[in-house]
C-alpha cells in the first residue's frame, strides 16, 4: 500500500469564494500512480472549507445569499466582543480576520474540513458534475490544503 502527502497554498480573493481544487487532486492521484484507494482532501483552517459540489454560477451565488441570511456578519457574537474573549487572540481590536464569528460558525454547519474521494481505476470517482471547492468563509487569504492518498 502507498501512502503519499502533499500540500498546496491557495490564495482567495474574498467571502463565499468557491476555488475548484479538482484538478490539483485528480493529478496528484495520477503523478504518485495510485490506481485503486482513496483521497482525501483536508484544510486546516476553522474559517474555510472543503466541500464536493456542482460547479455552477448560480450554486455559487446562492449559497453566497443564503450565507449573509443565516450567519449575518453584522450580528453581535461573542466570539468578536473582545471585552469577553479572552482566548486564541491573535490579533488587535477592530482586526476583521479576527472578529469573524460568522465564518466559524458557517464551517461548523458545513462540516467542512475535509472530503474522502475513492479512487478507481486511476481516476477519482466523483459523479458526473461533481468538483471538489475550497470554500473561502472568512476574508481573502492564503489557505493550505492537504491532499493525501492511500492506495495501491
Amino acid at each position: 500500500m502507498k501512502h503519499h502527502v502533499k500540500k498546496i497554498k491557495y490564495q482567495t480573493k474574498k467571502f463565499i469564494d468557491f476555488i475548484d481544487i479538482t484538478e490539483d487532486a485528480a493529478t496528484f492521484a495520477k503523478e504518485n500512480n495510485i490506481t485503486n484507494g482513496f483521497l482525501t482532501v483536508f484544510i486546516n483552517h476553522t474559517t474555510a472549507a472543503i466541500r464536493i459540489n456542482e460547479r455552477e454560477k448560480g450554486i455559487t451565488k446562492d449559497f453566497e445569499l443564503f450565507a449573509k441570511q443565516l450567519v449575518p456578519s453584522d450580528k453581535y457574537y461573542q466570539h468578536n466582543d473582545l471585552t469577553i474573549r479572552t482566548e486564541n487572540l491573535v490579533c488587535e481590536p477592530g482586526a476583521s480576520d479576527c472578529l469573524n464569528a460568522h465564518s466559524h460558525i458557517l464551517h461548523l454547519l458545513m462540516g467542512g474540513t475535509s472530503e474522502h474521494t475513492p479512487i478507481i481505476e486511476g481516476k477519482l470517482a466523483l459523479g458526473t458534475f461533481q468538483r471538489i471547492f475550497l470554500i473561502e468563509l472568512d476574508c481573502a487569504r492564503p489557505r493550505i490544503v492537504t491532499f493525501q492518498i492511500i492506495g495501491e
